[in-house]
């Protein structure tokens, strides 16, 4: 696969597209053991090339090819989310789920946009989704955010807690903080909330979801922390 990915780039480096997509087809035919990966492979190329319609009318049909590709569902899925098309999404994922039941992968996704989105009426079966996905794959800290999120999403900030500790614990990255420092907040440890916010902040300067939080709860800045103190004129420091 990397050397396919290499000859297929290239092809585009030369200005060759139609030359390295012809490349990557051929090479489907001869090696159906990696039809899939040569897909993902291709999609990803034209999504470089900034050339997303072709990338979606490839996998649109691929998939009409091999409906029960779990691997392409999943990122047709995947696109479908960050399109705004919540309803495509989830007709991949279930789709998936309708000839792999347990595939926690799809189960966790679902569950946890149905959560994330806090759709009336939807919060349970976001529930059962992701309880399905957590006893499929109980180790994955994916799943325990999500677990964790749906049960602050049901109002109950104090059972959500330890799932998402236990997540941040094993994949402290900035989407799991921003879930845990709610959490906090809505329990009143503010400061706590505070101290892991400025933890994230100060490994990155890209964090846009606790962006998003701290517009939503500007008191939970770091800089609002009574722990704080000013710092030392010149002639105050010792």
């Amino acid at each position: 696969m990397p050397a396919r990915a290499a000859a297929a780039q290239m092809l585009i480096e030369e200005d060759r597209l139609l030359d390295a997509r012809a490349f990557l087809r051929i090479e489907r035919m001869r090696f159906d053991n990696y039809f899939t990966e040569l897909v993902m492979l291709e999609v990803q190329l034209l999504d470089e090339m900034n050339q997303p319609e072709d990338a979606n009318a490839l996998l649109d049909r691929e998939i009409a090819r091999t409906p029960d590709d779990a691997s392409l569902l999943y990122m047709r899925a995947m696109r479908r989310w960050e399109a705004g098309d919540i309803a495509g999404m989830e007709q991949d994922l279930r789709q998936i789920l309708r000839t792999d039941p347990d595939n926690a992968e799809a189960l966790n996704a679902l569950g946890y946009t149905l959560a994330d989105l806090n759709l009336s009426g939807r919060l349970q079966e976001a529930f059962e989704l992701i309880e399905r996905a957590y006893e499929a794959d109980p180790d994955n800290p994916a799943v325990l955010d999500s677990m964790g999120w749906v049960y602050f999403r049901l109002g109950q900030p104090e059972e959500a807690l330890p799932w998402l500790e236990s997540a941040y614990m094993q994949m402290p990255d900035q989407e799991v903080a921003a879930h845990l420092a709610e959490v906090l907040q809505a329990l009143g440890r503010d400061e706590e909330a505070r101290q892991l916010i400025q933890q994230i902040m100060q490994r990155t300067n890209l964090h846009p979801k606790i962006d998003d939080l701290l517009e939503r709860f500007p008191e939970l800045r770091p800089e609002h922390s009574p722990d704080l103190s000013p710092e030392l004129t010149p002639s105050e420091a010792p």
